[in-house]
């Protein structure tokens, strides 16, 4: 295995972010649970502001419009979410969990503990990972590797 240095840390954070959604799948398909683990959290949002427009996903988890609008044919092919258009404005569509996406997202909730304790034991083996990538995206928002390299 090639060694990586920090040239290709985008690469280092890409292998962890598939590393944990494989392992998540096994969860997820133990628990019965259909989500699919990167939908995740356009679940939740949309349990929370729901019904909800597109624009409205893409504004509250700071992800693009074509990344939310691409995952919407699975959540409606698996029965997860439905869409309507909405009454004050007839061009937008409203997003918002089935009876099946509630009932989903519950079975999820119930492994919030087990998470939160299997990553817990995962940062004392590496270090604070959740809290050391939050700072990380800060600080890159606030400045940019093109600055930093700059001067």
């Amino acid at each position: 295995m090639i060694e990586l240095n920090r040239t290709f840390l985008g690469r280092l954070s890409e292998q962890l972010s598939e590393l944990i959604e494989q392992q998540s799948a096994e969860v997820f398909q133990r628990a019965g649970i259909v989500i699919p683990v990167k939908s995740s959290s356009l679940m939740a949002a949309i349990e929370t502001l729901g019904p909800v427009s597109i624009a409205d996903l893409v504004r509250a988890l700071d992800r693009s419009h074509q990344l939310i609008q691409q995952k919407m044919p699975k959540l409606l092919t698996l029965g997860l979410v439905s869409r309507r258009p909405n009454p004050d404005d007839q061009r937008v569509m409203l997003i918002e969990l089935t009876d099946k996406g509630r009932e989903q997202l519950a079975l999820l909730d119930a492994l919030d503990d087990q998470f939160d304790r299997a990553y817990a034991e995962m940062e004392a083996d590496a270090g604070p990972v959740f809290d050391t990538i939050g700072r990380a995206i800060k600080s890159l928002k606030a400045r940019p590797l093109s600055e930093r390299m700059a001067g």
